[in-house]
């Protein structure tokens, strides 16, 4: 990935060069551009003609943003902040100034996704036989741009920043990907499939990309996220 000038000192482009047939341009969470373009192809140009577009994005993902800033470095969680305090043992306290004592961030990754697990393993159980359908293996990963993503194996694979939504929202996760094993693309039958076993998918949708701005500005889930 290439960090090329654009026509804006106060615009940062991240440029990748791929053998592409088509351009594509993102804003990403924390208001960069991201651009995928082949060889040869004049980025600054291509800004320049979607410098309006690329203003309304911004200015909509800080709209999302605007409730949690200062809230960066405490630990998002079920779709609540916790302070995070050092300790010899795992423990989450509620209540208005919550809390989350852990031994070592990485001691807190692997917690966390003991506690996804758990509650993954009862989900996608639950609506696989509500679904009528067999799903394979279940991973838990840190995944760069989904929330989740299932294979043509059938396996499923969800994102450990899931735990920083609140649970509804997780549990709509689990029907999104098992539907997709029946649906594999995002057709008018897959959404209306989707539709009948959560109804309020449409407001689901919408609080996830809220959610992912959150979190990919959260400074505890990009600590985890880079852990090995």
């Amino acid at each position: 990935m290439l960090k090329e000038n654009s026509l804006s000192d106060t615009m940062d482009v991240l440029v990748e060069r791929k053998p592409v047939k088509h351009v594509r341009i993102q804003v990403l969470a924390d208001g960069k551009v991201r651009v995928v373009a082949p060889e040869g192809f004049d980025v600054n140009s291509f800004i320049n003609q979607h410098y309006e577009w690329i203003k309304k994005k911004r200015a909509e993902i800080e709209e999302l943003a605007k409730d949690v800033k200062g809230k960066e470095r405490m630990l998002i969680l079920n779709g609540k902040f916790y302070h995070l305090v050092k300790d010899k043992k795992f423990e989450i306290k509620e209540g208005d100034d919550g809390v989350v004592k852990y031994y070592s961030l990485k001691s807190l990754k692997r917690k966390l996704t003991e506690m996804l697990r758990k509650e993954l393993k009862e989900t996608t159980a639950f609506y696989s036989r509500l679904l009528g359908i067999k799903y394979g293996k279940v991973f838990i990963r840190m995944q760069k741009t989904k929330w989740a993503s299932c294979s043509s194996k059938a396996n499923l694979s969800f994102n450990l920043a899931m735990l920083a939504l609140p649970e509804k929202l997780r549990e709509y996760i689990v029907v999104h990907e098992l539907i997709h094993l029946i649906e594999p693309t995002h057709s008018k039958a897959f959404w209306e499939l989707v539709g009948f076993y959560y109804p309020e998918y449409k407001k689901a949708e919408q609080d996830l990309k809220k959610y992912w701005v959150i979190v990919e500005r959260n400074e505890i889930w990009r600590v985890l996220r880079n852990l090995r």
